[in-house]
């Protein structure tokens, strides 16, 4: 009970200096997927984190984090969330006031949370037994901006094959279980918990998990509207403390069955997927307890860009990445236990 204790409550003392009671705050306007890698804004939310920073959070969903980017870079967002795209490096090189400050979800081994699903029909029939049998098949993809067309591409380049080989239809996430069940596509790089509930609704079958093509990838990130940070640089601090504590927490739920179970309550409540059992089976997000982002792994998937002139330029990380929010968090809540 004292290890639980240090893991996910941090010191009683430590935690009452993080409130800030009475503070009346502008609602925060923020961009919002709904897939299992928000798990640390939503436990923020449920958990009354952001609330002890004083702090309110206007959320609107959005297909794709792409999409997002464009309302980030015009302040009708200041803060945004979703996978790294050809539109945070563009709006970077044009100057737009975008930054990637936190982790949301990177492909750990053993938290390879995209996965290659197949229907489930093709597989039983025998007409998917590797990945170069996705020749001539129909492949969903969240968007045009979407970071799922380089993991596309590097599964066919381990089949063998090219983006040529197949046809690629535009889905976001949450329909793409549903667009496999009636054959309008074949295949899918799938975000949990979509993957899992097709697997278990008899839809399709997970052939791959990301983490073995792309180990550590940075799939997601938090971003921040610069001029809003620096116009409200306490809620931009505040509020990057109680979502690297909300990460914490989820990361206790890895280890203790009594935490998982109110993360899932949690995840349950605020996205589709309201199984519990798809919860408990599916591949967790890797999500750091600190919110570090592993940011080498986004430069390779910019220079992938760059070679497939999807961006104008390369943009350096000093231009687009600031980690001190997350670093002030941590000097805030302190180191997390082992």
């Amino acid at each position: 009970m004292r290890a639980r204790a240090a893991l996910v409550l941090w010191p009683v003392l430590g935690l009452l200096a993080l409130a800030v009671p009475g503070r009346a705050a502008a609602p925060i306007r923020m961009g919002y997927l709904g897939v299992s890698s928000d798990a640390g804004i939503f436990i923020a939310l449920d958990k009354g984190y952001f609330k002890e920073q004083g702090l309110d959070l206007a959320l609107e969903r959005f297909g794709v984090g792409a999409d997002q980017m464009a309302l980030l870079g015009a302040g009708r967002l200041d803060i945004a969330s979703g996978a790294p795209s050809p539109t945070l490096f563009n709006a970077v090189a044009r100057g737009l006031p975008v930054v990637v400050v936190a982790d949301k979800g990177s492909l750990r081994k053993g938290f390879g949370f995209n996965v290659l699903v197949v229907r489930k029909a093709l597989v039983d029939a025998g007409q998917f037994k590797t990945l170069s049998d996705l020749r001539g098949r129909v492949l969903g993809s969240a968007s045009p901006a979407s970071i799922v067309n380089f993991e596309n591409y590097l599964a066919l380049k381990k089949g063998g094959l090219t983006p040529r080989d197949v046809t690629v239809e535009y889905l976001e996430f949450v329909d793409q279980p549903a667009a496999m069940a009636n054959g309008k596509i074949d295949a899918a790089v799938m975000v949990e918990p979509f993957a899992t509930a097709a697997e278990s609704r008899g839809i399709g079958k997970i052939v791959l998990t990301l983490d073995q093509l792309l180990p550590n990838f940075q799939t997601a990130v938090i971003y921040y509207n610069t001029q809003w940070a620096r116009g409200h640089p306490e809620d931009a601090r505040r509020w990057m403390i109680a979502y690297v504590r909300a990460l914490r927490y989820y990361n206790g739920a890895l280890r203790h069955r009594e935490v998982r179970d109110d993360v899932i309550s949690i995840m349950t409540a605020h996205t589709p997927i309201k199984d519990r059992a798809v919860w408990d089976r599916m591949i967790w997000p890797g999500l750091h307890p600190d919110g570090a982002v592993t940011v080498r792994t986004i430069l390779d998937y910019e220079r992938w860009l760059l070679n497939e002139h999807q961006i104008g330029e390369f943009v350096t990380p000093p231009r687009f990445v600031d980690l001190s929010y997350v670093e002030h968090a941590v000097s805030v809540l302190g180191p997390f236990p082992p």
